[in-house]
């Protein structure tokens, strides 16, 4: 089998210790170099990584599993220069939060970080670069001020301004729309 680029033969499924198509135990795990592309069009570029590719002894069906599929995610984020997976999830352990904590305190998205930390979706430069500053200690201690600080403090309100001129609606003005009708056109 060629494992330079695509592997058609080669299936991505999630890892058990059974053979995903007999149920047999009997797997082994080898190393093959394999490229992908991607992207598409002009901006597509080819990528290459070692991927751990089961196969089950009984049958010989190949599979990729997660861990092939988070290698490939690994090496696209390493193409772009961004944190990966491990790597923003290693920062939200490191301050000893859970995702709904460290998405109050840094007012990120627990739904993007869940994303994030999966390998679900890509971050963008700007929310990589604000990752990088929540590693240091001193940021987060003080967006954790920041975020004990706003708890304490009244909320502020803005009043909201009239965006809808409201009618006068006085008895005389019911009685003027009373009387109005439709009329056929002839």
């Amino acid at each position: 089998m060629d494992h330079r680029h695509s592997t058609a033969s080669v299936r991505a499924v999630r890892m058990d210790t059974a053979c995903p198509l007999c149920g047999s135990e009997g797997i082994t795990t080898s190393q093959h170099r394999h490229s992908f592309y991607y992207g598409s069009g002009e901006s597509a570029v080819e990528l290459t990584v070692t991927l751990p590719v089961r196969r089950c002894d009984t049958c010989e069906f190949e599979y990729l599993d997660e861990v092939a599929e988070r290698v490939k995610h690994e090496a696209v984020c390493e193409h772009f220069g961004v944190l990966s997976p491990g790597e923003i999830r290693h920062i939200r352990d490191y301050h000893r939060m859970t995702r709904a904590k460290f998405a109050q305190v840094t007012g990120l998205g627990e739904a993007s970080l869940n994303r994030w930390e999966n390998g679900i979706n890509i971050q963008t430069q700007a929310n990589d670069r604000y990752l990088r500053l929540l590693a240091l200690p001193q940021n987060m201690r003080y967006l954790e001020d920041l975020a004990a600080s706003d708890s304490l403090s009244p909320s502020i309100s803005v009043p909201v301004q009239k965006r809808f001129r409201v009618l006068d609606l006085t008895h005389a003005k019911r009685e003027e729309g009373r009387s109005f009708q439709l009329r056929k056109a002839a």
